[in-house]
């Protein structure tokens, strides 16, 4: 990897520049780091120029919705500290943020924030969601989980993918996927949800999923994906709505939001 070639063919896109220019840098120092799998790397070497342009457009719309600096957004969502990790996949969940303040701007959100990991209480560290956000005079918390990707080798997009011999395997992959993510870490999500709640005055809790998994959409259609939000959110009365994106960055809402 030269790692010279790469900053230079990433002077072109000046916010993707800020936000990863130091990953590539301390990849480049961790050569044991296998890279064939991390994509970012991958479309720069490529010189993907419509997903790299598609990317700083995102990124973007991110930083100018939440009105902040360079400086700040690079900070506030990891770009200088989380993704420094040897998990190829990290770059999709530092992305999907962004990605969701996107998302909710179009949906008639406002007022977005981005939140801290933790607030301070009674001298006490309470962990708290992603964000807080407004719409139609409402206060929304708002945590995000991201589904990754089928294990390796990675899908290739429109290929048929799945167990053909069990019925209707992808809603049941999509809902079980869903549950690992509310179970995972003693169900900490739902108590971060309940946080932000009580503790910022939200009127309402929505668990913001984003799913990288190629089975669901390429098979499941938009009434599929409300019969199994509405399932999911019938077991978890903590969780008032569900904002769901899926690889192709069709969006679902369950209950529908009011208009």
């Amino acid at each position: 990897m030269d790692v010279n070639e790469l900053i230079t063919f990433l002077d072109r896109y000046p916010l993707i520049s800020a936000c990863f220019s130091h990953y590539i840098r301390w990849l480049a120092d961790h050569p044991s780091i296998e890279v064939q799998d991390n994509d970012l790397i991958c479309a720069l070497q490529k010189g993907d120029k419509e997903g790299l342009e598609g990317i700083e457009i995102l990124l973007s719309c991110a930083r100018e919705t939440l009105a902040l600096t360079e400086t700040e957004f690079r900070n506030i969502f990891g770009f200088s500290n989380d993704l420094l990790t040897v998990d190829p996949e990290k770059v999709h969940d530092i992305l999907a943020e962004p990605l969701l303040v996107v998302h909710l701007a179009k949906h008639g959100f406002g007022k977005i924030k981005k939140l801290p990991r933790f607030i301070k209480q009674a001298r006490q560290r309470t962990p708290v969601a992603d964000f807080v956000a407004e719409r139609t005079g409402k206060k929304y918390a708002i945590e995000l989980k991201t589904i990754r990707m089928e294990n390796n080798p990675k899908p290739q997009p429109d290929k048929f993918i799945g167990n053909a011999l069990i019925p209707n395997w992808w809603c049941e992959m999509f809902r079980n996927n869903i549950i690992t993510k509310i179970e995972g870490k003693g169900r900490k999500v739902l108590s971060q949800l309940a946080n932000t709640k009580s503790q910022l005055g939200c009127d309402s809790t929505m668990l913001a999923l984003y799913s990288r998994r190629l089975g669901p959409p390429t098979l499941m259609d938009p009434e599929d994906y409300q019969t199994e939000l509405a399932t999911i959110k019938a077991t978890y009365e903590e969780i008032d709505y569900i904002f769901f994106i899926n690889y192709y960055g069709e969006v679902v809402v369950y209950p529908p939001l009011s208009t």
